[in-house]
């Protein structure tokens, strides 16, 4: 299975695309599980960043399979070390952030130089350095990237902007057979940091037959420098590539060792793990985003997708397979009504079937009321090539307002007046962002 990451071209289309490719195989046998891990940090000299346990859906999996584990000290308020912590998880855990298992139990050990938070709002938070204040964080994956397990390398407690030279983290994960008992499994990372400018690779390790996979996180969003240490200190994060097949009872997770290079035309290779996906059945990870798209763009879309390979994948539009689209990657070209619908990917394997939330395009969406008597208001639009229309009406008939352009500002009504706008070519855009 090979995996690569690009931005689209389309300039409104400022999101990160990612392609896999894998042989397509019909579906069989029933799934066992699917379990995510997520880390916690106890910031000790601020309680109220301590935590953030799964509260909603995240990465593709329902807060009921997410296992969020006891708080590691960040050190901060607290005596910084190299903690080691262990949790068993079975069929009857269900407090403190633990869920129970369909079957088996899992011994769980992890160890760091501290554990610290970090401000990555994932891929749906706008850039230039995906950071949010305080655990503002929302329910979901920011929960996930919210704690993570220090690489022993970059900024932490002591390091004085300097260099720890401590052990990296390490994972140890037993009982894997008792949850897949008739199951191959594959492993995806998620990792986030609050020193990194890239993140270098890490190990997925097969310990009982004493072999290694790699896995990489391909490209990762910008980082804003936070500008406190010789070599580029940002907030950021991402999704690894998913391992291989794995059949094993005991599974260890490392980092390569981190790196960090001033001034600041060095680098920063984070090596740091937030949380960990285990799973023998699909799951897509990362769906779809929601962009604008005008009349006559390209735009491409893409997910993100682990499970026991190989995966095979299908685009749909409005729950139908569109054909030829088997790839994790989907495009159109000169968008136009012919483009309306809803676009979704489902990805399959030998054990099961996920479907990935679903981007929406719609014709000429933008509608806004203006009640009288009240105050006026500026109506915001993006597409270059988009004319204004008004209606006394919501259902028309509209009428173009010549030379309009954005912003344009609309006074006080006598009545009530709706608003929206079309295109030259027909304005297709993704969402409504201007709806009021």
């Amino acid at each position: 299975m090979k995996r690569s990451c690009a931005f689209p071209s389309n300039k409104r289309a400022r999101q990160m695309v990612c392609t896999v490719s894998a042989a397509a195989l019909m579906l069989g046998a029933s799934h066992a599980a699917t379990v995510g891990f997520n880390f916690q940090a106890n910031y000790c000299s601020f309680p109220s960043y301590s935590g953030a346990i799964v509260t909603a859906q995240a990465f593709g999996i329902g807060p009921s399979g997410w296992e969020s584990l006891t708080q590691m000290a960040t050190g901060y308020g607290c005596d910084p070390g190299y903690y080691t912590l262990s949790q068993t998880i079975n069929t009857t855990t269900s407090t403190g952030g633990l869920n129970p298992l369909p079957n088996g139990s899992l011994a769980v050990t992890w160890s760091a130089y501290t554990a610290n938070v970090s401000g990555f709002g994932g891929y749906s938070r706008s850039g230039p350095h995906y950071n949010f204040s305080g655990n503002n964080m929302q329910p979901g994956n920011e929960q996930v990237y919210w704690g993570f397990l220090r690489d022993g390398v970059n900024f932490g407690p002591y390091s004085s902007g300097g260099d720890n030279d401590q052990p990296g983290y390490r994972i140890d994960i037993t009982g894997l057979k008792s949850l897949f008992t008739n199951t191959p499994f594959a492993v995806q990372l998620i990792a986030a940091a609050d020193s990194m400018q890239y993140l270098t690779n890490a190990f997925i390790i097969d310990a009982t037959a004493s072999s290694t996979q790699s896995v990489v996180y391909p490209s990762t969003p910008p980082v804003r420098d936070v500008g406190d240490t010789d070599w580029v200190r940002g907030i950021g994060g991402g999704l690894s590539t998913a391992s291989g097949s794995l059949n094993t009872d005991h599974l260890k997770i490392i980092g390569n060792r981190a790196a960090h290079l001033g001034p600041k035309t060095g680098y920063n290779f984070a090596s740091t793990i937030a949380g960990f996906i285990v799973t023998d059945q699909p799951v897509v990870t990362m769906p779809p985003r929601q962009v604008l798209v005008c009349g006559g763009d390209t735009v491409t879309w893409s997910g993100y997708a682990v499970g026991v390979p190989p995966l095979a994948y299908q685009w749909r539009k409005n729950g139908m397979p569109i054909p030829g689209a088997t790839t994790l990657s989907y495009s159109i070209t000169n968008a136009g009504p012919a483009n309306v619908g809803a676009y979704d990917l489902q990805v399959t394997n030998l054990y099961g079937t996920a479907l990935s939330s679903a981007v929406t395009v719609g014709d000429k969406v933008l509608t806004s009321w203006v009640p009288a008597p009240g105050s006026g208001i500026s109506l915001t639009w993006q597409c270059p090539d988009a004319i204004l229309q008004s209606a006394d009406s919501l259902t028309g008939p509209y009428t173009d307002i010549p030379d309009a352009v954005s912003p344009y500002s609309v006074g006080v009504e006598k009545a009530a007046k709706y608003y929206r706008y079309r295109g030259h070519t027909p304005v297709v855009i993704v969402a409504n962002p201007y709806l009021m």
